[in-house]
Order: C-alpha cells, then structure tokens, then sequence
C-alpha cells in the first residue's frame, strides 16, 4: 500500500507540479481535488526526497507489523487534516505542495504503536520522538523555517500547521486501533 502511494507521488512528480498544486484560488474555483494532489507533488527534490522516504519507510515498518490498516486510516486522517490545515487555518496561504502532513502522520503513528511496548526503553523512546516531534513543529512554527526540508525556493514558507494536522490523524488513528483491542504487535 505505502509503496504504491510513494510509486505514485513519484510519478506525479515527472508532471508539472503547477498542475496538481494547492492552489487557493482554483480550488475556490472548484477544483477541490488539488487539496489532494497538492500533497503528492513537492518544491525542492531535497523536500520530495525526505517526504517520500519517510512515508516509505514508516510505511513499510507498519504494514510488517501488521498494522496496514491503521496506517491507511493515519494516512487518510492525516490527509484530510492536512487539507484542512491548508484550507481553512492557512487562509492566507495561496499555494501548496508537500507530503510532509502524511509522514506526519505516519511517523506519529508508529512511535503511538511503539509506545504501547511491554519494554521500557522503547516506550521511553517512542515517548521521546513525539516530544521532538512536538518540540520540532513549535520551533518551525515560532521560526517560520523548515527544520529537514532544506532551503525552500523563495517566497516559499514551511506550513506547520500541516506537520501538526498530520500528526493528530497519527494519533487518532493510534486511538481508533486501540478501541477496537488491537494488540501492540
């Protein structure tokens, strides 16, 4: 499953990224499918790069733990909630482009899954990571620069919001497998 999203983003890239693009105004216009599209295509390879290999391998680690289905739900949670941290809470952002939101919600995800761990050091861990993920977003948001991504293009901001917004659809996706008995794997 996260093979074929990556395997897909990837060939969205080899279109041009201004086709597919968060575009505030096309999409009041009605062209509501690029609140999608515009998380498939990227501004920088560095950006796609890092995006796309988080999404790959935080992806490929969930489904070998048997937790695909979970990680489908972050991704769609994490999808839809980064579209509407674009939308709605970034009115004054014209466009968009990046994945981050959906490794947002994968990597907050798989720490919540680590962190049901019986062990301790790999709870502590787990515990860790979604602290400096945290910590991570509150600089990005008090800074207004990337922390991983790399210089961005001029006139290009990093959207935190996003990486938030993901990384709540992580962990109400943790929350819904949890309900349901999910064991930690």
């Amino acid at each position: 499953m996260t093979a074929g999203l990556v395997a897909l983003c990837a060939a969205a890239s080899l279109l041009s990224a201004e086709a597919l693009q968060y575009d505030r105004a096309r999409v009041e216009a009605g062209e509501v499918w690029r609140l999608l599209t515009g998380q498939m295509v990227h501004w920088t390879a560095r950006m796609a790069m890092l995006d796309l290999g988080m999404l790959l391998g935080l992806g490929a680690w969930l489904e070998a733990r048997r937790d695909r289905r979970c990680a489908g739900l972050a991704l769609l949670l994490g999808g839809g909630l980064t579209a509407l941290a674009i939308q709605v809470f970034s009115p004054s952002l014209t466009l968009y482009r990046g994945s981050s939101g959906l490794a947002s919600a994968l990597f907050v995800l798989a720490a919540l899954r680590i962190a049901r761990s019986r062990a301790r050091a790999p709870r502590a861990l787990a515990l860790l990571a979604v602290g400096l993920f945290l910590a991570k977003t509150t600089m990005e948001l008090a800074t207004r620069q990337t922390v991983f991504a790399g210089p961005l293009p001029a006139g290009v901001e990093v959207v935190p919001l996003v990486h938030l917004f993901g990384g709540i659809g992580g962990v109400a996706a943790a929350g819904l497998a949890a309900d349901r008995g999910r064991s930690p794997g």
